[in-house]
């Protein structure tokens, strides 16, 4: 049988905490129905979807300017001089790249939306882990997963081995 990084770590973890480790509680959470169930996710989907409704129209907005543009040019082409063909060209250019930069600083990866999206959702994860940790301690949990995100959003203090792990192998311990 082969072991991955993963499963070795998964082992260790194991074998190290012994019979401690059977008797602590596990759970887990499923953080995508959380977010679908509470009623407070409703009122910031709501907000997020009125803002990007309004960024929609606005891109709309310049995407319809820039048709005009480019229409209006196709029409004309020929009856136009060099110069105010260069001109004209110039026009579209110009509300290419306004779009376009419109567009990137909404839905771009730094833009508006993710800052937006993470502004709405931060306080609902926070309030998540608050209860997370209540719950971790008054209920003794050693370990929760999310069964959504597929990794642990709540351990318990002292269960984590990583320091003793990478102190033993800096000592040349195997």
């Amino acid at each position: 049988m082969k072991w991955g990084m993963k499963g070795i770590a998964l082992a260790t973890l194991l074998l190290s905490t012994g019979a401690a480790f059977a008797e602590s509680k596990i759970g887990y959470i499923d953080s995508a129905r959380i977010f679908a169930e509470y009623k407070g996710t409703e009122d910031a989907q709501r907000t997020f979807d009125s803002e990007v409704e309004q960024w929609e129209l606005q891109a709309q907005g310049l995407k319809t300017q820039l048709d005009s543009l480019e229409g209006e040019y196709q029409r004309q082409s020929l009856m136009l001089s060099e110069t105010r063909k260069r001109e004209r060209q110039q026009e579209i250019l110009t509300k290419r790249q306004e779009y376009e930069t419109f567009v990137q600083s909404v839905w771009g990866p730094q833009g508006k939306l993710a800052v937006k999206n993470s502004e709405l959702v931060q306080p609902i994860v926070e309030l998540i882990n608050v209860i997370l940790q209540r719950l971790g301690v008054e209920e003794d949990y050693a370990i929760v997963f999310d069964a959504s995100l597929g990794g642990i959003v709540y351990a318990a203090e002292g269960i984590d081995l990583t320091d003793r792990i990478i102190e033993e192998l800096n000592q040349g311990v195997q």
